[in-house]
């Protein structure tokens, strides 16, 4: 018995044709009704009474609705031609046929992969709203079917799913179901499942997801279950056999055997025919498992797209698993690629892939290319560059300066075990390699909580050759052979310390004397050279202002969006062509849309005060529409305001070349004499203080609205911390900064004040001490001292905020004279900290645990607060055990007598003083 099918030509065609013509229609159609959309918007804006607009758009729309019937019928007859959501027991799929999914997203049916054999066919899951041929789930793909002869895919009587060549059984699920009654369906997560009801129970017999192929989607487990140290079972992923043929490859990936979570890839030795997914060459390695990424892959934060894991790796028994559930509507698919390469991916709008993260891409990335106590380090070419690590030598000189690095690297000095021991460690000590993936084979020390108890660890284990500590991966230890070191190009990765003699170290202290010597008079050298030429280049404006030659006329500020090749004049009638160059040398060329400055104040009605949304410290902010209906945010800065010329450019550079969903989208700019404007996506929602300290809307934010709001923030942060191409420090977080979409969606603005920090960059000093006290670190407040650091402590303040729903300053006149920490750590610390909770939300026990991060992210010394990724993490998991925040000390006092709640009293600079106040308990 088949399927029934539609008579159409359509049913005749092709599966993945049916799929083409359906994503077709689609888009043709969403086209059509934007080009309506236009033509109507159009016609309501010619100079025409108001009734001769509704006649027209009227006669537009009546005409459109003959083509609005044919796109629906078409469009409907696509979707559902040869298609139909399950599949019931005794029917068969044949090979036109297809199950599509609910929401359409992933359809079944009979395929030839693209550029495969075309007379061999496979029963596969494929998506359906992707442009290329996309296959992550393959049934039959070592026993294909002949396209020349009958061919169709079953359930049976016995609840089973047989892809059969005529009445041969090419493939099968090898299932039963005593209940009967088994439907095969696929779901929109792409898992197809056999499920059996009888009496109102419906039972799982089968489905492909606990079956892999090669990728690795939403919903989907990476399992492992050790009991006694012996593998119980476990989830494998295994390549196609080449592009265009989806047989059983030569690499295979999933968790280590040995129970250590790191996810493997391992390549099947050319010797050993066949599938099977042999495992007898390590070919890839993630490195630990750090709470929110891999060591191995450390510039992409694996939670925040939805990964965790599940089980505890230091316990090597018991069951572990990977889950991945993404967090937004975006499709992403981990792809095992024939040459052994793990592949992110993730499906645009335009329905074509964009890479998120591809590993091994380079030969250091391989597992293990250097040999043992050896560092990888990537050429400009890509090629690996092998280094013994210092007090290490190669085993066999003369086959390691080959280029044979397979026998690895021994100790050039033995360590002294009792000097290490007895001694207090005097004879042996730690050099320090940052930014690595960390080696291969550690074990977890459970017992200790700080970096100095893990090394003093190590100092005590004559077994131990090296350690690390960081937050995420709490105290590893390694023995004396340290497989499978990478050093990343980019300071990313961990702090790494392998143990040596110290005599190795006192000669390395030696030597960085004179290196020190010999760098500080180069970089004497190199000042006083530079000045003589400065001097020399301004001579001269220094005779203008000595009074030697006349003055000229102060040249315009260069333009921030040139064109590259060609010459023109900006809005205020400046040729540009001779700024090019100078724009060049000052390293801050930006493409952006320009606006003219007429556009911007007809969308603003000439700054109309009716469209003034709000005031910050550089200038007003407007509502506006441009021409073609889009509603717009408009910050037009301040003729006097402090921000100028270099915070304006900093403010466009950032936020043009960072884009992410907790950001504010910049649209474009607008330049023209001493106007500076900057144009932003709409918030229909206003900034969160206009919610938050109101009185009357606050009522609206209920817990999972504020703790979506906290979330959002965090991960926006991280996003400007870590994953960024540009490492930013935004300087001025605070709830005026923090935008709401019509989702209450929150949105990082205001980068006016950020700073990029290179990627060896931990601490910056600053002269000009910037942003809104009461929100700032004490280091930074006092000393300049900013760092990402400065930035947690922002958020921590706002967390409490958040949380409290109270302004940081109306805390002054409570219990002491405080602002919000100290109240906050009075409360806490009495025991009594719901009632810093608003009581609106004070039922939600999530509302304390906050409260204990913000007091984490607080703490007076940058060293002592986490990093976003740790926050993170830690308002993701409720079950993780949160240190104890330390007490603080510094609090930052606003000394103003204008405290009748303006909303941005706390924005006056000149009008807080600093103080230092001792807590009880300190």
């Amino acid at each position: 018995m088949r399927l029934n099918r539609s008579s159409t030509r359509l049913a005749r065609a092709p599966a993945y044709l049916l799929l083409d013509i359906h994503q077709q229609l689609a888009r043709l159609s969403r086209h059509f009704f934007i080009q309506l959309d236009f033509l109507i918007r159009l016609l309501l804006s010619t100079p025409l009474n108001t009734s001769q607009k509704e006649v027209m758009a009227h006669g537009v729309t009546t005409a459109a609705l003959p083509f609005l019937f044919i796109f629906s019928f078409l469009y409907t007859t696509a979707v559902h031609a040869d298609a139909a959501a399950t599949l019931p027991q005794g029917q068969s799929l044949g090979p036109n046929d297809r199950l599509l999914s609910p929401g359409g997203t992933f359809a079944l049916a009979f395929f030839t992969p693209a550029g495969g054999d075309p007379s061999r066919r496979y029963l596969g899951v494929m998506y359906a709203q992707s442009n290329e041929q996309t296959v992550p789930w393959v049934a039959n793909r070592d026993a294909p079917v002949s396209a020349a002869s009958a061919y169709s895919a079953t359930v049976t009587s016995a609840g089973e799913l047989q892809v059969l060549q005529g009445d041969r059984v090419a493939w099968s699920t090898n299932t039963s179901s005593p209940l009967g009654n088994v439907t095969l369906a696929i779901s929109d997560d792409g898992n197809l499942q056999l499920t059996a009801a009888a009496d109102g129970a419906e039972q799982l017999v089968w489905q492909s997801f606990d079956h892999p192929t090669d990728t690795f989607l939403p919903g989907m487990q990476i399992t492992l279950d050790r009991h006694n140290g012996a593998v119980v079972s476990r989830t494998l992923f295994t390549s196609w056999r080449s592009p265009g043929d989806p047989g059983t490859g030569d690499f295979t990936l999933g968790q280590d055997p040995l129970g250590s979570a790191q996810l493997y890839i391992w390549r099947r030795n050319s010797s050993q025919q066949g599938g099977g997914g042999g495992e007898n060459e390590t070919y890839w390695r993630s490195g630990q498992w750090a709470n929110t990424n891999f060591v191995g892959v450390p510039w992409r934060s694996l939670y925040v797209y939805g990964f965790k894991l599940n089980g505890d790796p230091s316990r090597r028994d018991g069951a572990m698993s990977y889950i991945f559930n993404t967090y937004n509507t975006s499709e992403y698919r981990f792809m095992l690629h024939p040459n052994g390469t793990e592949t992110c991916y993730m499906l645009l709008g335009s329905g074509d892939w964009e890479t998120v993260w591809s590993q091994p891409t380079i030969q250091c990335h391989q597992y293990n290319t250097c040999g043992a106590n050896a560092e990888c380090a990537g050429g400009d070419d890509g090629r690996a560059v092998c280094t013994c690590l210092k007090g290490f030598e190669p085993r066999d000189p003369a086959e390691y300066g080959g280029g044979n690095w397979a026998q690895g690297c021994v100790r050039s000095a033995p360590l002294s075990c009792e000097a290490n021991v007895s001694g207090g460690g005097g004879g042996v000590g730690f050099t320090d390699l940052p930014g690595m993936k960390l080696p291969n084979f550690a074990t977890w020390v459970t017992t200790v909580g700080d970096e100095n108890a893990c090394r003093e660890a190590c100092l005590a284990n004559c077994s131990c050759g090296a350690y690390s500590y960081s937050i995420g991966t709490s105290c590893l230890i390694w023995g004396q052979e340290l497989l499978d070191i990478y050093q990343f190009p980019d300071g990313a990765g961990y702090d790494l310390h392998v143990k040596v003699p110290a005599s190795i170290l006192d000669t390395g202290s030696k030597t960085r004397r004179w290196t020190a010597v010999v760098v500080a008079v180069i970089v004497v050298v190199v000042v006083l050279a530079g000045c003589v030429l400065l001097l020399w280049k301004c001579r001269r404006k220094i005779k203008e202002k000595l009074g030697i030659v006349g003055s000229r006329e102060k040249p315009r500020l260069p333009s921030l969006l040139p064109v590259r090749g060609e010459s023109r004049q900006d809005f205020s009638g400046a040729n540009q062509s001779d700024q090019h160059q100078e724009e060049a040398e000052g390293g801050k060329k930006c493409e952006l849309p320009l606006f003219p400055l007429e556009v911007v104040a007809a969308a603003t009605g000439d700054f109309s005060p009716d469209n003034k949304l709000g005031e910050g410290g550089f200038g007003h902010v407007y509502k506006g529409r441009l021409p073609g209906g889009e509603e717009v945010a408009v910050k037009r800065l301040s003729r006097s305001s402090g921000q100028g010329q270099e915070e304006f450019k900093n403010e466009v550079i950032l936020i043009a070349k960072l884009q992410h969903r907790n950001l504010v989208k910049l649209l474009g700019c607008c330049i023209q004499g001493e106007e500076k404007i900057l144009v932003y996506e709409y918030m229909p929602n206003k900034s969160l203080d206009a919610f938050l300290f109101d009185p009357e809307r606050r009522v609206l934010l209920d817990w999972k609205t504020r703790f979506h709001i906290i979330e959002g923030i965090a991960r926006g942060l991280l996003y400007l911390h870590r994953d960024s191409r540009l490492r930013v420090v935004h300087r001025d977080l605070k709830a005026s900064n923090i935008l709401l979409d019509r989702d209450m969606n929150p949105k990082i603005s205001d980068f006016g004040m950020a700073r990029i920090f290179g990627g060896d960059q931990n601490q910056v000093n600053t002269n000009r001490v910037v942003g809104t006290l009461g929100y700032m670190s004490p280091e930074y407040a006092m000393e300049g001292l900013f760092s990402v650091r400065s930035d947690v402590y922002s958020f921590g303040i706002l967390i409490l905020e958040i949380v409290s729903g109270q302004k940081n300053s109306s805390f002054h006149h409570m219990e002491g004279s405080l602002n919000i920490v100290g109240y906050a750590w009075q409360l806490w610390s009495a025991g009594r900290g719901e009632e810093l909770v608003d009581p609106a939300v004070r039922s939600s026990p999530a509302a304390l645990r906050c409260v204990h991060v913000a007091l984490l992210c607080v703490q007076d010394h940058a060293c002592d607060r986490p990093d976003v990724q740790y926050v993170v993490m830690a308002l993701g998991s409720d079950s993780s055990v949160l240190p104890k925040p330390k007490p603080p000390t510094f609090t930052l006092q606003c000394t103003s007598s204008d405290r009748s709640g303006d909303r941005h009293a706390d924005e006056s600079y000149s009008a807080c003083d600093l103080t230092v106040s001792m807590l009880q308990g300190r």
